[in-house]
């Protein structure tokens, strides 16, 4: 699955999956360029923002909160 939390104080949303092979598959489905990446050992996920948060959001990411977004990440990484 494939999640976005709320925007942020300057509206950037986190863009994460129950994946890391799932993530870069949906971020080349949408458009996001690879080195937009953050590759954080414990966060891995894009920052994304206006057409891309919207684009994310119509290809089906389900917006969270930004709890939920730290509750997966624990889960799975």
């Amino acid at each position: 699955m494939i999640y976005i939390d709320n925007k942020g104080k300057l509206g950037w949303s986190h863009l994460i999956a129950d994946s890391i092979y799932e993530l870069h598959d949906f971020a080349i489905k949408i458009g996001l360029k690879h080195e937009w990446f953050q590759a954080k050992p414990e966060k891995p996920h894009y920052d994304v923002k206006g057409m891309m948060r919207k684009r994310a959001i119509e290809n089906g990411a389900k917006i969270v909160s930004s709890k939920e977004i730290i509750k997966v990440l624990r889960e799975n990484y």
